[in-house]
């Protein structure tokens, strides 16, 4: 049987790079951004369908529900799944609640603002307006809709409802990583695997990589011979209204 727990970080925090080290184990196996928060909203969304309203089985549909993550990852040759996605939400971890009696966070934090310069640097920004970039930073930092700001919500709603978690922040995995790897693994009762640090694969899980055709820029792209701070001039890249804003965000 299959254990499930779960990563949390916000996008451009070192989380390619942290799964990818990961993904050297026999025992684990860290998913790509994961589309199971939008199956299960989905399946939940079915019981306001006029056929469900004209026939509410509800055990039928919280039977596939709890056996979502068994069906999804059947295919999968580990015992121990490590699903990426915002799963603090509010929304999110109930349903996690109904699904599994205990639940384990592994939180990836780096500063908002450097996550978020990071992103603008990935874009092709050269004909942008100062307007345009602080849009797209409001987006960003939205908690319902934008990449950042969801995950950060994800992240202190798990601390704020005392979940089992650990924090690695990127400053550590990228000075430290051979601690943090080992603090993980302790974390998720894993025994201690010896990961190669100088030459790491890109990104993979199920024998697939990440299509970043539709982006003008691959973002999901990683050094694989050698791990360094990658340290970005957030007055660059950031207009001065986005950074007094979320400074102590």
């Amino acid at each position: 049987m299959k254990q499930y727990h779960f990563l949390c970080s916000v996008p451009r925090s070192g989380v390619t790079l942290l799964s990818s080290i990961l993904n050297q184990s026999k025992q684990l196996q860290v998913t790509p951004n994961s589309i199971l928060p939008q199956l299960l909203v989905n399946l939940q969304e079915t019981k306001n369908s006029f056929l469900f309203k004209n026939f509410p089985y509800h055990k039928g549909i919280n039977n596939v529900i709890k056996k979502l993550f068994d069906t999804y990852y059947s295919d999968i040759n580990t015992n121990v799944i490590l699903d990426r996605a915002p799963w603090g939400t509010p929304w999110n971890l109930d349903v996690l609640k109904s699904i599994f009696k205990k639940r384990k966070f592994v939180i990836l934090y780096r500063p908002p603002l450097e996550c978020l310069a990071s992103l603008i640097k990935s874009q092709n920004t050269s004909k942008v307006s100062k307007d345009e970039i602080t849009n797209f930073c409001e987006n960003e930092m939205n908690k319902f809709e934008g990449s950042i700001g969801k995950n950060i919500w994800s992240i202190k709603n798990i601390i704020d409802k005392k979940e089992e978690h650990i924090i690695i922040n990127y400053i550590d995995l990228i000075t430290d990583t051979k601690n943090q790897i080992k603090k993980i693994y302790k974390f998720l009762n894993l025994k201690q695997e010896k990961l190669d640090l100088k030459n790491i694969k890109q990104f993979e899980f199920a024998n697939m990589s990440y299509d970043d055709s539709m982006f003008d820029k691959p973002i999901h792209t990683i050094r694989t011979n050698k791990i360094e701070q990658v340290n970005y001039d957030i007055e660059k890249y950031l207009p001065k209204s986005i950074i007094d804003k979320y400074k102590d965000y």
